[in-house]
């Protein structure tokens, strides 16, 4: 499936709060988080959703601190999966904080999250630590980093 995409604006902030509550219930960002990001775009911040037709599915983000970029999120709807939107939504990602001097790319995901290894481990991230309860009590993250060759 061919997604859309586009700049991630103010207005998408309360879908977006409700998918992560679906999403992520242990942990999801709050409105004033979303907010807090998106007032670092366009200068050291990318956030982006993706569209089927006019419908919003997936929402990524990266913020880029000094030569290091760190992915924010990168969320698709279950129904939406599988369909090739997260490895499109990565590459833009990735491709906005090369272009802005990123050396190298890190990320944190969730522990047993296997589709989410899989699309990161594909793309050249390796896990380099873990982070004991990082999400929430039980929920561990699993810290991974991709090097830019130049």
């Amino acid at each position: 499936m061919k997604a859309n995409f586009r700049q991630m604006i103010s207005l998408d902030i309360p879908l977006l709060v409700s998918m992560e509550r679906e999403i992520y219930p242990e942990s999801p960002w709050s409105a004033n988080q979303f907010k807090e990001e998106l007032a670092g775009a366009p200068k050291s911040r990318e956030y982006l959703v993706a569209l089927d037709e006019i419908e919003v599915v997936g929402y990524g983000g990266v913020a880029l601190l000094g030569d290091v970029a760190d992915i924010h999120t990168l969320t698709i709807k279950q129904s939406h999966r599988r369909l090739g939107i997260a490895s499109s939504m990565l590459e833009k990602l990735e491709s906005w904080a090369i272009e802005r001097g990123a050396k190298a790319l890190m990320l944190e995901m969730r522990e047993g999250n296997q589709a989410a290894m899989s699309l990161y481990q594909k793309n050249g991230y390796q896990l380099i630590s873990r982070r004991e309860n990082y999400y929430a009590k039980g929920i561990n993250a699993l810290i991974m980093r991709k090097e830019v060759e130049q």
